[in-house]
């Protein structure tokens, strides 16, 4: 195996396995793996790391910052109208890196908890952003909730079940949010 000359930092292993994930799949985050696409030895990962699990962590830690970070690109985008602000964030977390990264970590959180505290998080921030949206479309405090909640928990769904079920283009999100935000009638 060829030796790298530079040292490599943990957000490298970090990146190299998000990077894994999204090009080989879940199971191909190990350390053998790792050590074979960044040409080290296994020292380096474990000067890094105390195991898999450790490096599992810091690869959600990560997920969760780059979660962080979406809020702040949809309020770059405060020009928008508050509904295509949601579309916004609707359909950069139904992009093909998102969703194989995201399917990983949630399945990962099922048997790790600091790693599901690290998705609980990032399903509230996802929440707040879409719940400030709605209240500014002077939505109410109640429906807005309803509204931010059924928009979350959709996407929630998405990402388990969008392999055997059809995906909705950006106009098809655009069309069914415009639905339940049109004003409620009386039956």
């Amino acid at each position: 195996m060829p030796r790298r000359t530079t040292r490599l930092a943990a957000t490298d292993w970090v990146d190299a396995a998000l990077g894994l994930i999204t090009t080989e799949g879940v199971a191909s985050v190990k350390i053998n793996r790792l050590c074979a696409v960044l040409e080290v030895t296994k020292g380096s990962f474990y000067w890094h790391f105390d195991d898999i699990d450790a490096l599992w962590e810091a690869m959600a830690q990560r997920w969760h910052e780059t979660h962080n970070s979406r809020p702040t690109e949809l309020n770059a985008l405060a020009s928008l109208p508050a509904n295509e602000r949601v579309v916004t964030l609707a359909t950069m977390l139904m992009s093909d890196r998102n969703l194989t990264v995201e399917t990983a970590i949630r399945d990962w959180a099922r048997t790790n908890p600091r790693i599901a505290a690290t998705v609980q998080q990032i399903d509230r921030d996802v929440f707040d952003v879409i719940y400030s949206a709605m209240i500014e479309l002077d939505l109410g405090e109640i429906r807005a909730r309803l509204i931010a909640g059924l928009l979350v928990y959709a996407g929630i769904g998405y990402i388990h079940g969008h392999d055997s079920l059809p995906n909705p283009t950006p106009d098809e999100l655009r069309t069914a949010i415009s639905g339940l935000l049109s004003p409620a009638r009386d039956h």
